[in-house]
């Protein structure tokens, strides 16, 4: 097996409890070698009787009408089909033969989605649209190469539109660039472009670029031969634009890329020609390109760090996803999904007031909806006792001010001191932004005009 292949058997072994769906895993002569109990169930057999049979026993004694499975042997391709069982079941399953370094057939992956799991996630975004008055709207969608559930959760009527007109971008084969801030959500818009587009039974391979040193994403993105440098694979192996040959490649943070590997992308998205490291063969490769980034590219090439001739070739059909501080519906939106999320995964029933999303919405968020993730695990986590240091942290860092933060242990010793100090902070700050006007300031704080005279008494 490559090294995708490895990845995909390893990830399927690792997820067989967790999986919302049927297994089977068969060798090169149809000899059964795992299978989960449900369908062993399904089929009317145990687990220990259907390892003692092979995918063509399973017609020959009439369990199943027909073994996708044996076709995928027999013609060393993925084969999608309805499996009818003898006890009236049809499953829908998808068979994927995985080989080995000399491309002969090794195994075949038989993996089939729980229709009850789909509808039972269906009925949750139902009841939870439910409970937010309508607010919540969530799109939801099936990675067919890996089974990974993803949803999207907008309610602000600009991303509504911008994520309606994806699909059509989606269906084409041009090169899409991302631009945004880092925890916007680019990487989601990412797979859910691969998910509506034409290669979507194909894999999808996310690489990002500022996260493998330089020296290594050569070998990485093209592959190597054997000898190419100490420490290679004795056979060498394939890169990813080889491995996702007919799929999609998410580059996330390009502009981390090195001018080296910029100019060998570049040759690769004209030609769809690949050369490995330490070698001199020529090899053809049909990918989809997905680029993003959270950095001016433009100005990146102004400043000779970015190849000119790259940008424009990226820049084919560029996609901008707004910060979270400009759609304050997702905000809320996003706010009541995650807090269900973690409820659920903590098995608690945290509550979270109408005054607190308003602060959040007020907020600027500037790691984007990663941070505010981040921010109502933690408040689930503590059972939501943290709620007025959660106000403070939301107040005082409202300003977004990056001097305010590193101040933060400059204020005096003791906790009020410190929150004292961060309010006249923050009085001010909302009081010049509203030009002096205190029954605006008030307004705006959230308070009664006398309670703010009061405090800037004190002041």
């Amino acid at each position: 097996m490559d090294l995708s292949d490895k990845i995909f058997f390893d990830l399927i072994k690792k997820g067989m409890n967790i999986y919302h769906g049927n297994i089977l895993i068969a060798d090169c002569k149809g000899n059964i070698i795992h299978i989960d109990k449900v369908l062993a169930d399904a089929y009317g057999l145990t687990v220990k009787q259907a390892l003692n049979m092979t995918v063509y026993d399973l017609v020959d004694k009439g369990i199943i009408d027909n073994s996708p499975c044996a076709k995928a042997i027999k013609e060393k391709r993925t084969v999608i089909a309805e499996v009818n069982v003898k006890n009236g079941i049809c499953i829908k399953t998808t068979i994927k033969p995985l080989f080995d370094e000399n491309g002969e057939l090794e195994y075949v992956v038989g993996y089939s989605i729980d229709e009850g799991f789909i509808k039972e996630l269906e009925q949750q975004v139902v009841e939870e649209k439910e409970k937010s008055n309508g607010i919540v709207e969530a799109f939801k969608f099936i990675q067919r190469s890996n089974n990974k559930y993803k949803s999207i959760v907008i309610a602000d009527e600009r991303m509504k539109r911008f994520y309606k007109a994806i699909p059509s971008i989606a269906a084409t084969d041009s090169t899409i660039i991302l631009y945004g801030e880092s925890g916007s959500g680019k990487d989601m818009l990412a797979n859910y472009i691969y998910a509506n587009s034409l290669r979507k039974n194909e894999v999808f391979l996310p690489i990002n670029c500022s996260a493998i040193p330089a020296e290594l994403m050569e070998a990485e993105l093209f592959g190597y031969e054997k000898g190419a440098f100490t420490g290679a694979d004795k056979n060498g192996r394939k890169g990813i634009f080889e491995t996702a040959d007919k799929g999609t490649i998410f580059l996330d943070e390009i502009g981390d890329l090195s001018q080296k590997l910029q100019a060998k992308l570049l040759r690769f998205l004209d030609s769809g020609e690949i050369k490995r490291l330490g070698g001199n063969k020529i090899i053809y490769s049909d990918v989809r390109i997905i680029a993003a980034t959270n950095k001016d590219l433009k100005k990146m090439v102004e400043q000779g760090t970015f190849r000119e001739d790259l940008y424009y070739r990226l820049n084919i059909i560029p996609l901008t996803v707004p910060p979270l501080r400009e759609r304050k519906d997702d905000i809320e939106a996003l706010t009541r999904y995650f807090l269900g999320e973690f409820n659920q995964k903590y098995q608690k029933e945290v509550m979270i007031s109408d005054r607190l999303i308003e602060k959040f919405r007020e907020y600027k968020w500037p790691g984007n909806i990663r941070e505010l993730r981040n921010e109502i695990e933690r408040y689930v986590i503590t059972d939501g006792d943290s709620g007025e240091l959660f106000d403070s942290l939301v107040d005082v860092y409202s300003d977004n001010s990056v001097a305010a933060k590193d101040d933060v242990l400059a204020y005096g010793d003791t906790l009020r001191e410190a929150r004292g100090e961060f309010e006249r902070i923050y009085i001010e700050k909302v009081l010049e932004e509203c030009g002096g006007k205190v029954n605006k300031a008030a307004q705006r704080l959230g308070i009664h005009q006398s309670v703010l005279y009061g405090k800037l008494k004190k002041f």
